[in-house]
């Protein structure tokens, strides 16, 4: 299986931090939290802390037995410990990166955190609505290569390479599907998550601008909470900056949207993001 790279930047891995600890800290919030959830499920699976059947998709499990589980685990689950998966998790942390941090399709959240949690949500729905007519029950690669597709159609002029073969980022998810089925690899994850993401990336990108209709927008309650733009940790601060009673700043007020709202020839309340230079 190729090795796929997202190129351009200056990267995020240790060898730009003070060492394992420090890169870890420096992952923006939704990409540390999908690895971490990732490795500690794959790895425990692994192990036998407990069995892959428990950890699949499964509907009469969770309607019978109340198995509420099985809506994440089959999203955290990667596969067995060989090469394959040690690129599924390379890919993961490379492409939730860049998208995470090069700034999300804007959905309501200014471009920033809320919007790529809203997307998440929408290839987690649509694969788990898949799953009744395509016999899945793992959704990990699915998801992953629904990132990388979205990554590439939001950045088409960015670079990628497979191989140390560079090219844009436009052509990079379909060469890497080529590569796949040329050499035997399983390749039905890829094109679901081909499938799901060009279909988020028509309604966001496509229907507004040609039709005039929003259909996809970012909940209030992930604005309020994330904030306008990336969302940046609250931290202590007793300098007056504070919200309500306690000593803690509103998070998401520390880096500005990367991508203002865009103005689609309509308006809509997009909830809490606050205005900048605004407290």
């Amino acid at each position: 299986m190729p090795v796929p790279r997202a190129g351009g930047g200056d990267g995020a891995g240790m060898n730009n931090l003070g060492g394992p600890q420090d890169w870890y800290d420096s992952l923006p919030i939704v990409t540390k939290h999908w690895l971490t959830a990732a490795i500690a499920t794959t790895v425990a699976a692994n192990f036998g802390v407990f069995g892959i059947d428990r950890l699949i998709w499964d509907f009469d499990s969770l309607k019978n037995n109340f198995e509420i589980w099985r809506f994440l685990t089959p999203f955290f689950y990667v596969g067995p410990f060989e090469f394959r998966t040690a690129i599924r998790f390379l890919t993961l942390y490379q492409f939730s990166l860049r998208y995470e941090t090069e700034g999300p399709y804007n959905t309501g959240g200014g471009g920033g955190t809320s919007d790529y949690v809203y997307m998440l949500l929408f290839g987690m729905v649509s694969s788990v609505l898949l799953a009744f007519v395509s016999q899945t029950y793992l959704f990990s690669s699915t998801m992953i290569f629904y990132v990388l597709y979205l990554w590439a159609k939001r950045n088409p002029i960015g670079k990628a390479s497979i191989f140390g073969i560079s090219m844009k980022a436009a052509y990079f998810p379909f060469a890497l599907l080529l590569f796949e089925v040329f050499v035997g690899n399983p390749w039905y994850d890829i094109v679901k998550g081909y499938a799901i993401a060009h279909l988020f990336y028509f309604l966001v990108d496509v229907v507004p601008f040609a039709y005039g209709k929003d259909y996809l927008q970012t909940p209030n309650f992930l604005i309020d909470f994330f904030g306008s733009g990336i969302y940046v940790p609250p931290v202590s601060n007793r300098t007056g900056d504070a919200v309500g009673n306690n000593t803690w700043s509103a998070p998401g007020r520390t880096r500005a949207p990367n991508d203002p709202a865009a103005n689609r020839g309509s308006s809509h309340n997009w909830g809490g993001g606050r205005t900048l230079g605004t407290n």
